[in-house]
């Protein structure tokens, strides 16, 4: 029996890491239980605490705060269960499945760095600059959870270095959003206070298709004034990617697969020990260049 601590379940990207594990939980015939924190830091410590009651075999869990779990993974791990940590780091875990955080967000950056590019080569990057002749752009970030902040400056590191043109970019809102809720409000506050917005550099798919809805409701903004990239390949922004939209990229972390090689890693824990290294989490760049390989 294993125990699944997920940090949101309003988030796109954790219910599909949770579809992945429980079709191959049904394929181990492994009993899993799937708890939702509701991006609670506070609920992991329940969560931990009531299946160290229920005796599980092992504990996975995707962290809101890496800290605030440290007391509890103890206990767990004090106990015979080992903790596999997904997403983010808790110290003292057995295990740790995730990306490089900082690359994660560079190869978001880079999709908006080759928007910038084509409107360079085709002529109409003037079109897209304020007043000043700067080109203003949004950062979604997520940095109340710290390993995040990486993945934020990952994503203007990598527009920064993509663009090869003479323009300043000029970052004029950047703000917390993790979910297309709050990423339709950050929009909606961002667009509102600076109208000559052409780039949303998203934390992740959910928050970007948040930003898309409001973007689609002001026709101001159009596939040639307007970028919105994600991260997370979520099939809605995929979508959007193939329906040649505002929404020009994403990054594939395969949280459907990601789900599966969870219980596979727990497993190998289970029998072998803990492992050291980080496993990390393969990425792959999602444009119209190759959307053909996810949608026909």
């Amino acid at each position: 029996m294993i125990g699944y601590s997920v940090q949101s379940l309003e988030n796109a990207y954790f219910v599909s890491i949770v579809e992945g594990m429980e079709n191959a939980a049904k394929e181990m015939g492994i009993k899993l239980i799937v708890a939702d924190a509701g991006a609670d830091a506070v609920k992991h410590v329940e969560h931990i605490e009531n299946f160290i009651a229920q005796d599980v075999d092992a504990i996975l869990i995707s962290p809101v705060d890496q800290l605030a779990p440290q007391d509890a993974v103890k206990k767990a791990e004090d106990a015979g269960i080992p903790v596999i940590s997904m997403n983010q780091k808790i110290e003292g875990s057995s295990a740790f499945i995730g990306t490089s955080e900082y690359e994660f967000g560079y190869m978001g950056g880079i999709a908006a760095g080759k928007w910038l590019n084509e409107k360079e080569e085709n002529g109409s990057i003037d079109e897209i600059l304020n007043g000043a002749g700067e080109i203003e752009v949004v950062v979604i970030r997520y940095d109340v959870i710290a390993s995040l902040i990486a993945r934020g400056d990952g994503l203007k590191a990598g527009l920064e270095e993509t663009y090869t043109g003479g323009k300043a970019i000029n970052f004029v809102f950047e703000q917390d959003a993790a979910d297309a809720d709050t990423g339709f409000q950050l929009a909606e506050a961002a667009l509102t206070a600076n109208p000559d917005v052409s780039i949303f550099l998203g934390i992740n798919d959910s928050s970007a298709l948040g930003v898309y809805e409001s973007c689609l409701s002001r026709k101001e903004y159009t596939i040639d004034n307007m970028c919105i990239t994600g991260l997370d390949a979520l099939s809605e922004a995929l979508e959007l990617i193939a329906g040649d939209t505002m929404f020009v990229g994403t990054v594939d972390i395969q949280p459907l697969q990601t789900g599966r090689n969870a219980l596979e890693i727990a497993k190998k824990v289970l029998a072998d020990g803990a492992i050291e290294e980080q496993i990390i989490i393969e990425m792959k760049s999602v444009t119209d260049e190759n959307i053909s390989d996810y949608i026909n």
